[in-house]
């Protein structure tokens, strides 16, 4: 037997064996539901479909609810990294050990500071001189450079800008020169000295030439 809706009523039909199978004997089988089970299946079927909309919105809700997720996970991961690049800071000086003297070149020269005394966050590239910004914000800097019997300048660039420019002439004797400036940088800025054109940097085991820099604040 089985169960069939005709349309406006439901009906136990019995399936007929090989030995009836023309129309009119099947037609002879089918038996009219009583209506108490007729009511009984018209609010199964009326569950099932109310089920069906309610794990629809389930699933619709659980996907928005793993959206929201995704996206707390993603802004505490953005926290904990700003906690940790909170913390930049460097000083360096041109001299490891020893009196050098670095210069003259004909064109502008990225001076690379040997002797680290300070590097909180490794955001100072001893090998290449220049400090990269870990994270957006707002940067100072300051450096100190010596002249011994010479002329002697460098300049603090952004990338490609050129920021402030120390300078110092010292036709005998040593002097220093120095300057600052406060920066906002991008994450990857790079920020770094360079000798001027036909001018000398003077160091010694004093660490007179001196290049400094730390996060103000986060932006």
């Amino acid at each position: 037997f089985v169960v069939c809706w005709g349309g406006e009523q439901w009906f136990v039909v019995e399936l007929p064996g090989e030995a009836q199978t023309t129309p009119e004997a099947d037609k002879e089988i089918q038996q009219p539901l009583p209506q108490d089970i007729r009511d009984l299946l018209k609010e199964l079927a009326a569950s099932v479909a109310q089920q069906k909309v309610e794990i629809t919105f389930l699933k619709i809700e659980n996907q928005a609810q793993e959206a929201k997720l995704e996206k707390q996970e993603t802004e505490i991961t953005k926290l904990k990294q700003q906690v940790e690049v909170k913390q930049v800071a460097f000083t360096v000086s041109l001299s490891a050990e020893g009196e050098i003297t670095v210069g003259p070149f004909d064109t502008l020269s990225t001076l690379i500071f040997k002797h680290v005394v300070t590097n909180i966050g490794n955001a100072y590239n001893q090998n290449t001189g220049m400090f990269t910004a870990p994270v957006r914000g707002a940067y100072h800097f300051e450096w100190y450079i010596g002249a011994h019997g010479f002329v002697t300048a460098a300049v603090l660039v952004k990338n490609t800008e050129q920021i402030f420019l120390a300078y110092e002439q010292q036709s005998s004797g040593y002097g220093t020169s120095s300057s600052g400036a406060t920066l906002l940088l991008e994450a990857g800025d790079t920020v770094f000295l360079q000798l001027w054109p036909q001018t000398k940097m003077y160091d010694n085991r004093h660490h007179h030439t001196t290049f400094s820099g730390r996060l103000l604040f986060t932006m």
